[in-house]
């Protein structure tokens, strides 16, 4: 299973976290971060309301969200930007690229509605103390290994049958990548020696959660492990090193 590395800060008072994600393309250089949502919603905040304004009416709080919500979308709707409520204005913007003369946006709207926020929720968020980081793994991740004709999850696969694979970032991409059984050697490790290794072209499902592959017929029985390779995508570009995961030890009979 791959590692997460994760800092806590004791000394910090605050309560954000931080999940940063390597930079596939940036030869693990650089990251980009997500800050950890918490998302509320307007049940949630009218509730908040009632609990800090006591006698407050619920009923007059969701008519008025109601309203706002849809003189927000009828102004947008006529080409319009909102200032809403002072927190940012929303407003639209062109979704392609423009030559002077037409906007090429593809398959895509021309128009799509963005949000601006203003220096008062700037303001309000200035306060927040980080309370962890964590690195998150990039690289595929098995988590089970499933003989599909006779649902053993011990790891005996069959010739000739279907294995389902589960875990995360598993999808297959790149002319390289590919599913492979690999032979062991004395301490239970992979041979490096790739033309030994067995490929599994017989990929039936293909996703970044589950892979599902036929056994070859002709795979000789004994001990292997299932090797994952694929590479990243971004902008129809592909990486240049290849991300792997071992299974743990499977038995071909």
């Amino acid at each position: 299973m791959a590692e997460t590395l994760t800092t806590k800060f004791s000394d910090s008072q605050g309560s954000g976290k931080i999940k940063l994600y390597a930079n596939a393309f940036a030869n693990g250089n650089g990251y980009y971060g997500r800050f950890e949502r918490n998302t509320i919603g307007t049940n949630a905040l009218i509730a908040r309301i009632q609990k800090r304004k006591a006698g407050t009416n619920e009923l007059t709080l969701q008519q008025t969200a109601g309203f706002l919500k849809e003189e927000i979308l009828e102004a947008l709707a006529h080409g319009e930007s909102v200032n809403v409520l002072d927190l940012g204005t929303m407003y639209l913007t062109l979704n392609g690229k423009c030559d002077g003369k037409k906007i090429d946006s593809g398959d895509k709207q021309p128009l799509v509605a963005r949000f601006t926020p203003s220096q008062l929720v700037q303001s309000a968020v200035t306060d927040i103390g980080i309370k962890e980081i964590t690195i998150a793994p990039v690289s595929p991740e098995i988590v089970s290994v499933t003989n599909q004709f006779t649902k053993d999850t011990a790891g005996n696969l069959s010739a000739g049958k279907t294995v389902l694979v589960e875990g995360l970032r598993l999808k297959i991409s790149g002319e390289n990548g590919g599913i492979f059984l690999c032979p062991l050697g004395e301490k239970n490790e992979p041979v490096e020696d790739e033309s030994k290794w067995i490929s599994c072209d017989a990929i039936t499902r293909n996703t970044a959660k589950n892979l599902e592959f036929f056994v070859p017929d002709e795979t000789p029985s004994g001990k292997y492990r299932i090797l994952v390779r694929t590479f990243y995508t971004k902008g129809g570009n592909l990486t240049k090193n290849a991300k792997e995961a071992f299974s743990e030890v499977v038995m071909v009979a």
